[in-house]
């Protein structure tokens, strides 16, 4: 399915043809999976299992960097089913709306990890609520996402290393380590 959607598009893909590849019925497609959308949900929980062990390059802005300009590189097709079915989800009975819940708490709960390890570091503000730090980030995210797909003249991964510094106040974290440097003499 996930082969589908990166060869063709989600909105190209159909049952039938899950159905053909899969060497089986399209009734049996549709026994396991009621609904197009529930394929496509699923194409995305494979994704994700996929690139598991990509999981802590969140804490890492290097590695978070890299791994969305290789989304924004090869993955293309996933991003706008993201995209697409996210929005989808904000529907309560939707198939996406549990995936979306279950991903955005994840996501959350990493981004918690990446505020706190930069406020153990110096790098982000003390004061700031690490959740609602990782919140923003997400949202962040998901809409230059959404933009990106618009208008791809801008660098994805750029603008949202930025966001993170903004968001964290790595700036300001910035200056004030410098002012209390002691080669600096203030």
């Amino acid at each position: 399915m996930l082969r589908l959607v990166e060869e063709k598009g989600h909105g190209n893909v159909t049952t039938a043809e899950v159905a053909r590849r899969a060497r089986t019925s399209e009734a049996t497609v549709l026994y396991h999976y009621p609904g197009k959308d529930h394929l496509l949900v699923a194409a995305l929980e494979y994704a994700d299992a996929a690139s598991a062990d990509h999981r802590d390059v969140v804490l890492d802005l290097a590695g978070l960097r890299a791994f969305v300009r290789v989304a924004t590189t090869h993955r293309e097709p996933l991003l706008r089913l993201h995209t697409v079915l996210a929005g989808h989800a904000a529907t309560p009975d939707h198939p996406a709306a549990e995936y979306f819940a279950r991903r955005h708490a994840a996501a959350i709960d990493e981004f918690r990890r990446l505020v706190e390890q930069r406020q153990r570091h110096g790098e982000a503000h003390p004061g700031l609520d690490a959740v609602d730090v990782a919140r923003q980030i997400v949202a962040v995210w998901d809409g230059l996402e959404a933009q990106w797909l618009v208008d791809p003249s801008f660098d994805l991964a750029e603008t949202l290393m930025r966001a993170i510094r903004r968001l964290t106040a790595q700036n300001w974290m910035d200056v004030r380590q410098t002012l209390l440097a002691p080669e600096t003499g203030l």
